[in-house]
């Protein structure tokens, strides 16, 4: 097991205005990744006049800061894994996310989940087992920031000098089931047992105060959601990471619309536009074709289309499919179907629903990036 190369884990240091925070955020990308990251404050979260007069959906029209909304909705979704295992325990998924078993919005069923809520207020460790399938360990702070990603024979250490908020992290980890030809879901239990936390302490957790009422915080996330909807985020590649990495307003939107999503450079997420017609409260059949984009096939990667209702929960059993189990098209371009029963390549939804296209482990970044700038905006179900 390799430890993680430091230049990755930073600490965080303080910064007192919105103006630091938007130069660091004017910096190259290259520049970025080497800079470390800022310490995010009540000071920093001052929402601008420009968000307002460019109409973009605001935690501020409800009278709460940028910061206090992420951290209520990281605060949901630790209670939930909490409520599955205790501080510094693995709450371990034994299949595919399903209506029942699904622990965030916008899960897929391409991987099996597993969540935690650990203590690092004393440093912790975070370990992936070597393998060759698909298997990372994804660290998120108390702001929907991803502190890093931990990959097969990876190791990571996490202190709370790494984080924007607070002295907890969520453990997002998630590992492609296994074929029946490599031991199937058995071995892929297996694998995933292999992940460990080694945690120097265990202090419950316990809500911040800043922490708002439920249904303030999912009025704010559905205004978001429906600027999502109506195509105010064409381009995704910077809604996910850390605080340098990250435009203010598209990391509200990720926190809304895929709280616990990774960055470019380990997955691309496209949202797609949906049009199809509803007749006597029933989605009509409809379709999509479009053509994939490079993905590094030989670390695991994969693409898949998810389907969920109105609200981002999965709403199916079998909410998806994926180039595991599609028929390409003889130009290799894909259409899959929805609702269109005895069709190849159809997912059956609810009525109204929403679909994303998820493309792990890209060939590269910058792959990733044109992707989401040039093509992801035709993406379109009718």
């Amino acid at each position: 097991m390799k430890a993680k190369d430091e230049i990755r884990v930073k600490p965080m240091k303080e910064i007192t205005s919105l103006f630091a925070l938007a130069c660091a955020l004017a910096i190259s990308a290259a520049h970025a990744q080497t800079t470390a990251p800022v310490k995010v404050t009540a000071k920093t979260d001052i929402r601008s006049a420009e968000v307002k007069a460019a109409k973009f959906a605001s935690p501020a029209d409800f009278d709460v800061t940028d910061y206090a909304y992420k951290v209520s909705e990281t605060d949901f979704n630790i209670k939930r894994s909490l409520a599955k295992a205790g501080i510094n325990k693995w709450a371990h998924q034994s299949d595919v996310s399903d209506v029942k078993t699904q622990q965030v919005i916008r899960e897929n069923q391409d991987v099996i989940y597993s969540s935690a809520v650990v203590d690092v207020r004393d440093g912790a460790t975070f370990s992936v087992p070597t393998s060759k399938t698909y298997h990372i360990i994804e660290v998120i702070d108390q702001q929907n920031y991803i502190v890093d990603v931990v990959y097969p024979g990876e190791s990571l250490t996490v202190t709370p000098d790494n984080l924007t908020y607070g002295n907890y992290v969520y453990l997002n980890m998630r590992i492609r089931k296994l074929p029946d030809s490599e031991g199937g879901i058995e071995a892929t239990r297996k694998l995933q047992g292999m992940a460990t936390i080694e945690a120097k302490s265990a202090v419950p957790y316990t809500t911040p105060d800043i922490v708002i009422d439920q249904p303030t915080m999912e009025s704010i996330r559905t205004a978001l959601i429906q600027d999502v909807q109506a195509g105010k985020l064409p381009d995704t590649s910077r809604s996910q990471g850390g605080p340098y990495q990250t435009d203010p307003q598209a990391h509200l939107y990720a926190t809304a619309y895929g709280w616990g999503g990774l960055s470019v450079e380990h997955a691309a997420y496209a949202p797609i536009a949906n049009r199809t017609e509803i007749k006597d409260g029933k989605a009509s059949p409809s379709s999509i074709t479009f053509m994939p984009p490079e993905i590094d096939y030989d670390r695991g990667g994969f693409w898949s289309i998810t389907t969920y209702d109105s609200e981002g929960w999965l709403a199916r059993d079998k909410a998806a499919i994926s180039n595991s189990e599609a028929t390409p098209n003889p130009d290799g371009s894909y259409t899959i179907r929805f609702n269109s029963p005895g069709s190849p390549n159809n997912v059956d939804t609810p009525s109204p629903f929403s679909a994303l296209l998820r493309v792990y482990v890209p060939k590269s970044k910058e792959s990733a990036m044109q992707f989401l700038k040039n093509e992801s905006k035709n993406l379109l179900i009718k």
